[in-house]
């Protein structure tokens, strides 16, 4: 009896050294996190680790015509349109053309402020653009300055026909004129589109746009253009059967569209991308069990479920729980803080921390060490974004930005006020500092309004964290005035601007 117990004993040891033993060690050096620029990431790689939100059931709807994403920079937009992307190619869809802002841009010259003519412009424009994307598909070699721009005349003309049989009027049209080296001898190229037309009298063309606010800088010009090709699409959707347009556009832009005369009738189109806590948590447990299914598809990690068994995914590829805010917590809670719910800022923050705990060839594990280590380049990165985005509401926002350099993390009201007025403002006149988001300045207090809506602080209370996003009017409300709430500089500029408590 003695001798079968102690069996037992031996047997239930040898198991738990089996659990001790085996632990998932993954290398630092692979590519855990995926591609920043989700444009650029793999399709395959994307819908691994995509996750869905309610929200995008109306830009997803093939039945819709027309649909728009807005967001900020790092938010997934393009990300989005890649998805869609890949649904239109899934179903067969034959005529899809994915294009950027730039490119378009490109096709023509836009040197004018006049929103009549800049509507026809892009309508000739997008329809140039299709001419050329049907010629490619039935293998015609067309050539972009041999197919001239439509004539306004020919655009009103396609009104309540179907968008290709128009367009291969318009071809069957051009096609004679092309260069000789560049006809079809074999087959007479006007017998083929006539033909194709025949036979395919209800195809769809989509048209994907992303982008087009690339080089958007908040004046008369870039108003009226941009303002110009949201009216263009609209008109064209509505006049032309078959065509389908999905376009993203940065939120900040889309609200100094202020030139826009028809923007309240754009409502029902836009779809917002705004992420959760969870939604964000969900994106990189998804991203770590994605990497696993590529790398240790075998593996019993490869089998969790990243909604209920996020703790011990994340502990495969960090050191968690870890203490965070005088208390032990997650090492989601920090990670999450820095990304400010971006994926972008999310994939960055993890990508950089993976590649300093590589440089030690015994690490094991991403530490809140690595993170540490890495956040006065990642507050730099985040600051250069931040420019980017949002320079064309504000010229002065680096020197802005800087102006808090040395300076307290936290804030009541009036500290923030003379804080601004001290190290910023400091005698300057209302035209030294321009406008702000197209509104001439008044006093620090926009300037402050302005820091909270493009996340430079944001309201803490305790360990809680309210943005913009969030609550858009609390900054103008009463209680703010009266001292009632702390403003907190982003903790992802803390260690660049070298703040203090």
């Amino acid at each position: 009896m003695i001798l079968k117990q102690f069996l037992i004993y031996c047997k239930f040891k040898k198991s738990e050294k089996c659990k001790i033993l085996y632990m998932l060690r993954i290398n630092l050096n692979d590519e855990i996190f995926g591609n920043e620029a989700g444009e650029d990431e793999d399709i395959e790689i994307l819908e691994s680790y995509f996750i869905d939100n309610p929200k995008f059931s109306k830009f997803f709807n093939f039945n819709k015509k027309i649909s728009v994403v807005s967001a900020k920079k790092g938010m997934g937009k393009s990300a989005l349109l890649s998805i869609f992307h890949q649904k239109l190619v899934d179903v067969q869809k034959k005529f899809i053309i994915r294009e950027t802002g730039n490119n378009l841009l490109g096709l023509g010259d836009f040197q004018s402020t006049d929103p009549a003519y800049l509507e026809n412009y892009w309508k000739q424009v997008i329809c140039q653009r299709i001419n050329i994307e049907i010629g490619s598909k039935i293998c015609l070699a067309l050539n972009d300055t041999d197919i001239s721009m439509v004539e306004v005349s020919e655009l009103n003309g396609l009104k309540g026909k179907n968008l290709l049989s128009a367009l291969l009027d318009r071809l069957s049209i051009k096609i004679p004129l092309l260069p000789e080296k560049k006809q079809i001898t074999q087959v007479d190229p006007i017998a083929l589109l006539n033909r194709y037309q025949e036979e395919n009298q209800d195809e769809e063309i989509w048209l994907l746009i992303d982008d087009i606010d690339a080089k958007y800088l908040d004046d008369e010009l870039n108003q009226a253009r941009v303002g110009a090709f949201f009216s263009a699409i609209r008109s064209l959707c509505n006049e032309m059967n078959g065509l389908n347009i999905r376009t993203t556009i940065r939120s900040d832009v889309w609200s100094n569209l202020r030139n826009l005369e028809d923007l309240d009738k754009w409502e029902q189109y836009i779809t917002e991308i705004i992420w959760s806590q969870k939604q964000v948590r969900d994106i990189l447990c998804k991203q770590i069990l994605a990497y696993l299914n590529r790398k240790y598809p075998t593996s019993k990690e490869a089998k969790y479920n990243y909604e209920t068994q996020y703790h011990e995914l994340l502990k495969i590829i960090f050191e968690s729980p870890i203490i965070w805010q005088d208390k032990e917590q997650s090492i989601f809670f920090a990670i999450q803080s820095f990304s400010n719910k971006r994926p972008r800022w999310l994939n960055q923050i993890c990508r950089m921390a993976l590649e300093k705990a590589a440089e030690n060839p015994y690490s094991q594990k991403v530490k809140l060490d690595h993170i540490n280590k890495i956040l006065h380049k990642f507050g730099e990165k985040r600051k250069s974004d931040l420019i980017k985005e949002h320079k064309h509401q504000f010229q002065e926002l680096d020197k802005f930005i800087d102006s808090f350099r040395a300076h307290k993390k936290e804030y009541s009201y009036s500290e923030l006020i003379f804080a601004i007025e001290s190290y910023f403002i400091r005698g300057r006149s209302p035209e030294q500092i321009g406008k702000i988001d197209g509104l001439d300045y008044k006093d620090a207090h926009d300037l402050a309004n302005f820091a909270y809506k493009i996340g430079i602080i944001s309201h803490k209370d305790g360990n809680k964290f309210t943005s913009f996003n969030d609550d858009p009017d609390l900054f103008n409300t009463q209680s703010n005035r009266n001292n009632s709430f702390i403003w907190s500089i982003h903790i992802s500029y803390w260690e660049y601007l070298g703040l203090r408590s």
